[in-house]
């Protein structure tokens, strides 16, 4: 027995041995693979945090000498992945050749620094390995495509906030693996028809020219980028658009116009794009949208803004092709009337309808009779008195926010729908919360009450029976039984 328990105890003490040999050496090498920041003072002003896939370094507000001694500092650290490199506010104007020579850079930034010229070597010696290249808020006035073209690994190309006035031909030949480029706040007004030529449209995804000087749309530049999902050219000075500006992007998923010039949305302007999904025309100077605007979206568009502009009517007969548009705004236009047919044929899907900021005094009682979906409706800031039940309750049970603030609402019966549907609301979740107060006039008092708490009795509905001479059917108005006696009236 004894010999049996000093066999077992024996074997237990190997097995103990053997995995805590194992947990020294695989800290030991855990030890030499995770990347380690060197001595702070060999990289000043500079300062290093270690991250799970390689080092960050952050250098601001300083020198080109002082970054130079903080890269020749990590060159002596061999197999050290630097993962961030971000040089901010710096003062430095020129990208000097190799200066990252011997580095492992997989993202690097060189933001607000000055920077007007990057010499041709100075990014070779890290092209096969950085993904993301940040030169925003500098002072280039060219693409600096020589640079560039040995970046065969990257991904994201930022080039915002420059002073790149034009695209020339081949700008970025060589940047096969580019997914994303932002060009957004330059002053580009001119692309050239190859300015896109040497990009693998395949891989390209999101081009963003918003903020530039462009007066047209730069079709022969864009038609080759048949896989691009996302285009932005919103905040330029475009003016027109027209059938075939478009055509190539027949991948289109998203494409922002907004705060452009353009005064009319001409028929079968955007033909081409059948998978587009989203369109921004807002804040254009839009007095007209053609019936026919539209065709070659009915499949897929699903968000259309056209807020913050000059329509005098909703566009109805251009809209009624889009059967499933889900998002709708028309925000801040002079339409002064909605007829009763307004969202008619296209509306059962729309789930977010913005009407704010217009001239709007009526709202028909069936207007929004088809939007069965409804969830969102903005009427904030027209010019409505009234707001009857029967205009509202086709879309009551699906609606969760309504806005009806900035109105010159009166305080009547017609609007005694609104603090019981809240309260309903309120029951079914408990942490709504009200952005803002809604207010109606009592014009006998001559003061504003806040429509959710004023009392019904205030509001005249506990009053009168109106005798309607047509059939004899008496018909009382007031609390919430009027419907009920009128149908027991009807069937006495």
């Amino acid at each position: 027995m004894y010999i049996e328990n000093m066999r077992t105890t024996s074997r237990t003490f190997r097995a103990t041995w053997r995995l805590t040999w194992f947990i020294c050496l695989l800290a030991s090498s855990l030890a030499q693979t995770l990347p380690m920041c060197p001595d702070q003072r060999e990289i000043l002003p500079c300062s290093c945090t270690m991250k799970k896939a390689g080092l960050d370094i952050v250098c601001e507000q300083t020198e080109l000498s002082h970054i130079s001694k903080a890269m020749n500092a990590l060159k002596g650290k061999p197999n050290t992945v630097i993962f961030y490199l971000r040089l901010r506010h710096n003062n430095l104007p020129k990208l000097q050749g190799y200066m990252f020579l011997g580095l492992d850079i997989r993202h690097l930034t060189i933001h607000n620094s000055t920077l007007a010229a990057v010499e041709e070597s100075s990014l070779n010696s890290i092209g096969n390995k950085l993904t993301q290249l940040d030169f925003s808020q500098n002072y280039l006035a060219t693409v600096p495509s020589n640079a560039l073209r040995n970046l065969h690994h990257l991904l994201i190309l930022n080039l915002n906030h420059n002073k790149i006035n034009s695209l020339h031909a081949k700008a970025f030949e060589g940047l096969d693996t580019l997914e994303i480029l932002t060009l957004y706040e330059n002053e580009i007004s001119s692309i050239e028809a190859d300015a896109f030529k040497g990009l693998d449209n395949r891989k390209l995804k999101r081009l963003n020219l918003g903020g530039n000087e462009l007066t047209s749309i730069p079709t022969s530049a864009l038609s080759t980028l048949d896989m691009l999902k996302k285009l932005e050219m919103q905040e330029n000075r475009i003016q027109s658009i027209k059938e075939g500006d478009f055509e190539g992007l027949k991948s289109l998923d998203s494409l922002g116009l907004a705060h452009n010039r353009i005064r009319t949305v001409p028929a079968r302007a955007f033909f081409h794009l059948a998978q587009l999904n989203s369109l921004e025309l807002d804040g254009n100077e839009i007095i007209h949208v053609d019936p026919d605007a539209f065709i070659g979206l009915e499949e897929n568009l699903q968000y259309l803004r056209l807020g913050d502009n000059n329509l005098h009517a909703v566009p109805s007969d251009a809209l009624r092709r889009l059967h499933r548009l889900r998002h709708l705004d028309l925000r801040a236009n002079n339409i002064t009337v909605l007829p009763e047919d307004a969202f008619t044929g296209y509306g059962d899907s729309i789930s977010f309808l913005n009407l704010q900021k217009n001239l709007i005094k009526v709202l028909p009682p069936l207007v929004f009779e088809n939007l069965n979906s409804l969830e969102t409706l903005s009427l904030q800031n027209n010019k409505l008195a009234h707001i009857p039940e029967e205009v509202t309750e086709t879309i009551v049970d699906t609606l969760r926010h309504i806005d009806i603030t900035d109105n010159p609402l009166i305080c009547d019966c017609e609007l005694r729908w609104y603090p019981i549907w809240l309260q309903n609301l309120r029951d079914e979740d408990g942490e709504i919360m009200l952005k803002k107060r809604t207010v109606c006039m009592m014009t006998s008092e001559h003061r504003e009450y806040s429509v959710q708490n004023i009392p019904l009795e205030k509001m005249g509905c506990v009053k009168s029976i109106e005798r309607m001479s047509s059939n004899g059917i008496s018909v009382y108005r007031g609390v919430c039984f009027a419907y009920f006696f009128a149908f027991v009236f009807i069937g006495l």
